[in-house]
């Protein structure tokens, strides 16, 4: 007889509702599973029938117990997937109570840093330390170019398919896009004649569809291992950044484009933010435009 991990009447349905009426990302639902999953362990629900004894202060005790292993920002993450699980449960009729109302909210500071980003001469430095000569630095190459002219995420990047590169009308498909949804690219020359390199000589024959591949026997590249490729190219050009890795490219283009005069809706939606909010902290950065905002310090006046 097949045995069922504990938790699993709850879970499986939670999870069918993260990735189809919710619609998060697989990565986004594998971490609220996590939170919850622990959550669970922790209260000791192992059926439906075991949540109608949970109280208020369960959660407060629970968050407590964490609190030691978080820094705020990521505990209030946890507080949020343990909110939203309770929202679910009183919808599916396993509670009576409003209990995602007795989750606390996790104190934590706005962050106001500037966001972290390379230069225009330390960008072109790192884009001509991959060796175009090997199969290697070409692939390399068309990683670094995907994340710094196309604002990809390391996860972007690994689940990109062949069948996602449209060469006819030079466009690119994300399926695997964190907010749940497909978009479509338009495939910069300067990306496609990398990515174009690196498929004909470089990109080992396999039966895998992903288009990033590493190891002997070759495999799919994973988000950790795109990132690390911008780890490595950055140590070796003497770069060093509080957060090396895929993100800084990202950041790096986003920066860009709004010293240079793009709008930060033009800026959303090219990183393909739901909310516009999220690229509000690269108004920053935009010196120009603040400077006109900045009103003038009052002159003392003589009576």
């Amino acid at each position: 007889m097949k045995k069922h991990p504990p938790n699993s009447q709850i879970l499986q349905p939670y999870q069918d509702n993260l990735e189809q009426v919710v619609g998060l990302s697989p990565k986004t639902c594998q971490d609220r599973l996590r939170d919850v999953r622990h959550f669970l362990a922790a209260a000791g629900i192992r059926r439906t029938g075991d949540l109608a004894k949970l109280i208020p202060i369960h959660m407060v005790d629970y968050l407590t117990a964490r609190s030691p292993e978080y820094e705020p920002a990521s505990l209030r993450n946890v507080a949020g997937s343990v909110r939203g699980f309770l929202r679910f449960a009183q919808q599916r009729g396993w509670i009576s109570q409003h209990l995602d109302l007795a989750v606390p909210k996790i104190a934590c500071g706005a962050r106001n840093d500037l966001p972290v980003y390379l230069n225009a001469q330390q960008l072109e430095l790192l884009l001509a330390s991959w060796d175009r000569g090997t199969a290697k630095g070409r692939r390399d190459l068309a990683i670094g170019l995907c994340l710094a002219r196309l604002g990809l995420r390391a996860g972007e990047v690994a689940g990109l398919l062949l069948e996602d590169v449209n060469w006819r009308q030079a466009s690119l498909r994300l399926n695997q896009s964190k907010n749940g949804s497909q978009a479509q690219l338009p495939l910069l020359a300067e990306v496609g004649e990398a990515l174009a390199s690196y498929l004909r000589a470089g990109r080992p024959v396999c039966a895998h569809r992903q288009v990033f591949l590493s190891g002997n026997p070759p495999r799919p590249m994973s988000a950790k291992a795109v990132s690390q490729v911008v780890r490595c190219a950055l140590a070796r050009c003497g770069i060093e950044v509080p957060r090396p890795g895929s993100h800084l490219l990202r950041h790096t283009l986003a920066s860009h484009l709004v010293q240079n005069g793009a709008s930060l809706k033009e800026v959303a939606d090219l990183l393909r933010h739901r909310h516009l909010n999220s690229a509000s902290v690269y108004a920053h950065l935009d010196l120009p435009s603040l400077r006109g905002l900045a009103q003038p310090w009052p002159k003392e006046v003589k009576v």
